[in-house]
């Protein structure tokens, strides 16, 4: 079997022990070796994503071997305002419509995509790179087993159930400021979501990567991409 190893940018430590701790093992197993990265410089907390930065790391990894591809772990919630595609998303928005998900993450991978090529061609970047944003952050993975999420945060399953029911999957759960997965989640606890990483962590494993693949569409897509190399 031919080993196909990925090197995946996260954009916060959250992100980063998701990818190590729960993706990457479930991945091995098939074949997929997963190394995750931290945007930016040592010291890097999460949030605030711009795409330069994004860049200069992307771009660094398809420079360093021929033989791997890399993809990236952003929440749409947290990349600036700049990201390529942002300004398509801002035009079929005027009218006031709300865009779906899908058609959201479609259109900010694909211009991501095309910049990256502009600029890396030359590394294969075309067959090398697999955009991914999470829609509309990570924490929307939480909501995959809303009976997982309502008992390890102590809440009763109903007042999950009953902000999914609000939404056709956790991915469509939104990116306002009050309103985003994490804020939900702070919301339903009375508490601000804290010690993030360690309780993120604890109820994606719980969860399981197989029922967040059936409750969370653009996820499954990535991965089976992934599965596809």
């Amino acid at each position: 079997m031919r080993r196909i190893e990925v090197f995946i940018i996260a954009e916060g430590p959250t992100e980063q022990t998701f990818v190590r701790d729960i993706l990457a093992p479930n991945m091995a197993v098939k074949g997929i070796f997963i190394h995750a990265a931290l945007i930016g410089k040592s010291g890097h907390k999460g949030g605030d994503i711009r795409f330069e930065r994004a860049k200069n790391d992307i771009g660094n990894f398809l420079k360093q071997r021929s033989d791997t591809y890399v993809s990236t772990m952003f929440d749409y919630f947290r990349i600036d305002s700049d990201w390529p595609g942002k300004e398509q998303i801002r035009s079929q928005t005027q009218s006031g419509a709300a865009l779906p998900a899908a058609k959201k993450v479609e259109l900010l991978e694909d211009a991501t995509r095309w910049k990256i090529v502009e600029n890396f061609g030359g590394n294969n970047a075309d067959c090398r790179f697999i955009p991914y944003i999470s829609m509309h952050e990570f924490e929307a993975l939480l909501f995959s087993d809303p009976v997982v999420l309502a008992e390890k945060i102590n809440v009763e399953p109903q007042r999950v159930q009953q902000i999914l029911a609000e939404y056709t999957s956790p991915e469509e759960i939104n990116d306002g400021p009050e309103t985003a997965p994490s804020k939900r989640i702070s919301a339903l606890m009375n508490v601000e979501y804290r010690r993030k990483i360690a309780m993120g962590k604890t109820i994606a494993e719980t969860i399981g990567i197989p029922a967040m693949r059936r409750s969370c569409p653009h996820f499954d897509q990535w991965l089976t991409t992934l599965e596809q190399l």
